[in-house]
């Protein structure tokens, strides 16, 4: 008998003194008449010591950031003693922890009277009809890890609905959300206007429009089916969640972001078939976050190149096959890209790399965005080359979504470099680095040429893109082949 008590004794004096006690967490959000203040009780296993409300962004008017809108912050054990909270700035806070905590504090919703630098599209705004607010703006949780699932409960204005992309529960404004990313890393509408929910690219649709464009979502439909069934055959398979919330309203940056399950989007002015070109390409570019960026995910903060660039690639390729960019918008925005180079390097002086450029991500997005496109549609080019035309970026696309599209896994440049090489033999290496790896403007001549096209470029502000005259036949093939239509 003598062993097994042993064995017991030294169980008990190695285990750890608190361990997760399998129960699911619980979120309480009361948003008042008008949403101008949000109280949220909670409780919550933390396991570590430290709590967040996570992505907050430091600006003039807040030092720390979203933070700086919390009040009254109150955490007890679950007999209701208090837990002294050490605020470290910037929505960091250290508790006692390694146990279940009850969570109790307001948000003032005055987060619209400032200019967020992502955007407000991405932190909260107010309409007429509710208010779009995202997860990193509501939530505070564990800092470390959060296990188990989380049920979010709305106590709502009377005639106001929870759009989330969670999966609603039994009761009323009542969802649950199965990780701490799903819980922070969304968009959400409260409020009345009006929601479609429908099936498409595989995924199940929430469509939520303020009232100046509901009239209009057919049209909004249309592309976003278009674009969906693209991004469906282009990666071969659906993205990893299976359903997504959109959140539509005017707003001055015509600008988007995008969330784990969800993206918010401004648009600026009137939404029809005219404009479609405008607000559909910041659409269509968030939709194929679903897939790359979201599904597909890099392993370094340095490949948000790939992340944006080719995102951007991807859907003005597919806009301009589906019909939906014209020549003249296709023509334009190539020339931009040479343009937007110059731009950055010589007008705003930015001095990083585009690998180093996410450190500053809204100050270089000319960088992020415009040289990782150009990154993209060197890597085009070089295995069309590489392969007689027979295999494109899309095939590279493809087979990275199939090694890379799973839950916990990522992929870095080298494997993207791997895969082009398993491909075609092509080495893309020394295609990427004197776009992502360097300094100083990359000399884009002899890539537009492998298209059939003449830059000319003067100063810092005019590029022109023209048929070559010395182009040839494979090389203006190449240009039908990636956008299907002609130069």
């Amino acid at each position: 008998m003598l062993r097994p008590l042993c064995f017991a004794l030294a169980a008990l004096l190695t285990a750890p003194a608190w361990s997760h006690d399998a129960r699911i967490n619980h979120y309480s959000v009361t948003v008042d008449a008008g949403a101008k203040r949000i109280h949220i009780d909670a409780d919550v296993w933390v396991d570590g010591n430290a709590l967040a409300l996570f992505n907050a962004t430091p600006i003039a008017q807040y030092k720390n950031g979203q933070a700086d809108l919390l009040e009254n912050l109150a955490v007890r054990d679950m007999a209701g003693q208090a837990i002294a909270v050490k605020d470290k700035g910037e929505g960091e806070y250290d508790i006692i922890g390694e146990r279940r905590v009850r969570l109790s504090y307001d948000v003032r919703m005055e987060h619209d009277k400032v200019d967020w630098p992502p955007g407000n599209e991405e932190v909260a705004y107010h309409t007429e009809e509710g208010l779009m607010v995202t997860g990193y703006t509501l939530f505070i949780v564990p800092g470390d890890k959060m296990p188990g699932a989380t049920e979010v409960r709305f106590h709502l204005p009377a005639g106001w609905k929870a759009n989330t992309p969670w999966r609603a529960s039994g009761a009323a404004h009542t969802f649950t959300v199965g990780s701490r990313r799903e819980l922070v890393s969304n968009a959400l509408f409260l409020g009345t206007a009006h929601a479609e929910t429908f099936t498409s690219g595989g995924v199940e649709l929430t469509l939520v429009m303020g009232k100046r464009y509901w009239p209009q979502r057919a049209l909004f439909m249309e592309l976003i089916e278009r674009q969906l069934k693209s991004y469906l055959v282009l990666f071969g398979a659906p993205p990893l969640a299976g359903r997504y919330l959109i959140v539509i309203n005017q707003g001055d940056t015509g600008d988007g972001g995008a969330f784990s399950g969800s993206f918010s989007q401004y648009l600026k002015t009137d939404a029809n078939a005219e404009t479609r070109v405008i607000w559909g390409h910041v659409l269509a570019h968030e939709l194929c976050h679903f897939w790359n960026g979201l599904s597909l995910v890099p392993a370094e903060d340095s490949m948000e190149w790939f992340k944006e660039g080719v995102t951007d690639y991807l859907t003005v390729t597919a806009m301009a096959r589906n019909g939906v960019a014209s020549r003249d918008f296709l023509l334009q925005y190539l020339e931009n890209l040479p343009r937007g180079q110059v731009v950055a390097r010589q007008l705003m002086g930015l001095k990083p790399t585009v690998r180093e450029a996410v450190k500053d991500k809204h100050r270089n997005w000319l960088l992020v965005y415009g040289g990782g496109t150009l990154a993209a549609l060197a890597m085009d080019v070089e295995l069309r080359k590489a392969s007689q035309g027979k295999t494109g970026l899309p095939d590279l696309v493809k087979a990275l979504y199939g090694e890379f599209g799973k839950p916990g896994k990522t992929y870095t440049q080298a494997d993207v470099v791997r895969i082009g090489k398993a491909l075609t033999g092509a080495d893309l290496g020394p295609v990427l680095e004197p776009i992502v790896g360097s300094t100083s403007t990359p000399k884009l001549e002899p890539l537009f040429g492998e298209l059939g096209m003449h830059l000319e470029q003067f100063g810092m502000l005019e590029a022109y893109l023209l048929r070559a005259s010395n182009g040839t036949e494979t090389q203006h093939q190449r240009f039908i082949d990636i956008f299907g239509m002609k130069y």
